[in-house]
């Protein structure tokens, strides 16, 4: 296999590669020799994209979590109704089963992760997702497309715990008895009609700008505090 040529396509060969091995051997049984051997380049050439193994986990996280958000975005942009609660949370479930490496992530799936899940609990992009989902909710009850009368700390609550179930949902109920798409709109219109009603379509397109501007900020915190954790940990931490 020949290297890739420029340095944005040996990172994105890199991190191409790091999924897949890690998505089917997990993390501790994926080594940066492996992913090296599996992206087509030298050993040294990751060490010149990424400090550690842990870095370039970091960077596959923010990679992986940018082309869930993007997937969802395109759905809904592609759906006449808009942004409102259904197409929210029918197509983001639908982006995120397309990814079973932020999947695991999310859910901090030890098959996958290994020893990596204990660093998890400790990261600030986790806390920073829920201040996120907060302000998602409280922009959206002042849009009316999110119900106003429901305590939005309750709410952030229950919304947090109903996507982290419906994530490892499958290990009790697997998914093959049904479809994504099935599951995605059974779930979506019970919480549209749950928690808000329909808002018109100014208010649709001012919640596409908010929902964009929230996945933006939270994409650069994720970024800034993959790299920050990488420099304040050891340089030979998370290599093997």
């Amino acid at each position: 296999m020949s290297e890739p040529a420029t340095n944005a396509e040996r990172e994105q060969a890199i991190l191409d590669a790091a999924s897949a091995l890690i998505t089917h051997y997990g993390y501790d049984k994926t080594t940066v020799e492996d992913i090296a051997q599996q992206a087509g380049v030298a050993k040294g050439t990751i060490y010149l994209h990424f400090r550690s193994k842990d870095d370039l986990f970091s960077a596959l996280i923010a990679r992986e979590a940018q082309r869930v958000a993007e997937r969802s975005f395109a759905l809904i942009d592609a759906d006449p109704e808009g942004v409102t609660v259904y197409t929210i949370f029918r197509y983001g479930w639908q982006a995120m089963q397309e990814n079973p490496l932020l999947r695991a992530v999310y859910v901090r799936d030890r098959r996958v992760l290994g020893d990596y899940v204990r660093r998890l609990a400790s990261l600030p992009q986790f806390s920073q997702m829920v201040s996120l989902s907060g302000e998602f909710i409280q922009h959206f009850q002042r849009l009316g497309l999110i119900r106003a009368d429901l305590d939005p700390d309750a709410l952030l609550y229950v919304l947090t715990s109903f996507r982290y179930g419906l994530l490892v949902g499958d290990a009790v109920v697997p998914l093959s008895r049904t479809s994504v798409e099935t599951v995605g709109e059974v779930i979506s219109k019970l919480l549209a009609s749950g928690i808000g009603p329909q808002g018109d379509s100014a208010k649709s397109e001012e919640g596409l700008r908010i929902l964009r501007d929230l996945y933006a900020k939270g994409l650069e915190f994720m970024r800034a505090n993959g790299r920050q954790a990488s420099k304040d940990s050891n340089p030979g931490s998370g290599t093997i």
